[in-house]
């Protein structure tokens, strides 16, 4: 009988024998193994008979483990009778394709046990179902980087927003109650606040609600002359001036060609039309 140490490395190696799936150098080394271990070949004959008894049932079961135990049931052999095929048998039973050892008794290892078969059918199953698990989600990531690499691209082969369009302020003129006056591009009256100076304005957060600046940079209509700049607000903001008046519009106004503000005293100061002239104001 072959020593423990041998036994300790064999053992693992025969649920692997017995799928058929074992490297042929490691079932060289397990058929010598078991030419003189009686109780790896136990062990072997109890693993081959493992996944049938998972799969029937319990009284079946019940059945075959008394006739392993000594005590045939009524589909197993009597004692005397032939073992079933590829089940090692005391005493110098042989098995259908088996190999005689030296003790009489006989070890299959060229046909696996039908319950060894359907487990690598089953290990094989898992395999195929991991791999296309993998390969999905490998085929998902590459679909994400794709679509966010394209975007990427899109955006950055996009001509920049032009800035006029959205940012800048056009000025122009308009009679309102027969004065020619400044207004925004939709026709609004522009204004100028008394206590303002050409570099800072006196309109602070609770006038701007009334007052609402006209932000800068501006730029001037046809009709439109004087000098126009820009101020900074104290949020950091840039306010368009026109002559050196910062501008601002009136929420008094619902109408373009109203001028509802003008010569109004609010916010610490009076509020007048920005009137154009050819000179400017």
């Amino acid at each position: 009988m072959g020593g423990s140490g041998m036994c300790a490395s064999v053992r693992p190696q025969l649920g692997v024998y017995l799928t058929g799936a074992i490297f042929p150098a490691d079932r060289a080394m397990v058929v010598r193994h078991l030419a003189s271990c009686q109780a790896c070949r136990t062990e072997l004959a109890d693993l081959a008979g493992l996944p049938g008894l998972l799969r029937r049932p319990a009284c079946q079961a019940a059945a075959e483990a008394q006739a392993v135990a000594g005590f045939p049931g009524p589909d197993q052999p009597a004692s005397g009778d032939p073992a079933p095929d590829g089940v090692p048998a005391p005493g110098g039973a042989a098995v259908a394709d088996g190999t005689a050892v030296a003790d009489g008794t006989a070890v299959a290892h060229d046909v696996p046990a039908a319950g060894g078969v359907q487990l690598s059918r089953l290990m094989r199953s898992v395999a195929r179902r991991r791999r296309r698990r993998r390969w999905l989600l490998t085929l998902a990531v590459v679909v994400l980087v794709t679509v966010a690499g394209t975007g990427w691209a899109l955006r950055l082969t996009e001509p920049p927003a032009s800035g006029t369009a959205t940012m800048t302020t056009v000025l122009e003129s308009d009679q309102v109650d027969g004065v020619t006056v400044l207004t925004d591009a939709e026709g609004y009256t522009l204004y100028w606040f008394g206590p303002d100076n050409p570099t800072m304005s006196a309109c602070d957060a609770s006038c701007i609600r009334t007052w609402p600046p006209v932000t800068a940079p501006a730029v001037r209509g046809a009709s439109v002359t004087g000098t126009l700049g820009a101020i900074v607000r104290p949020d950091g903001s840039l306010q368009a001036t026109y002559d050196g008046h910062p501008l601002y519009t009136a929420t008094a106004d619902k109408l373009p060609g109203q001028a509802r503000g003008n010569g109004v005293w609010d916010s610490g100061g009076q509020w007048h039309e920005v009137v154009v002239s050819e000179s400017g104001r």
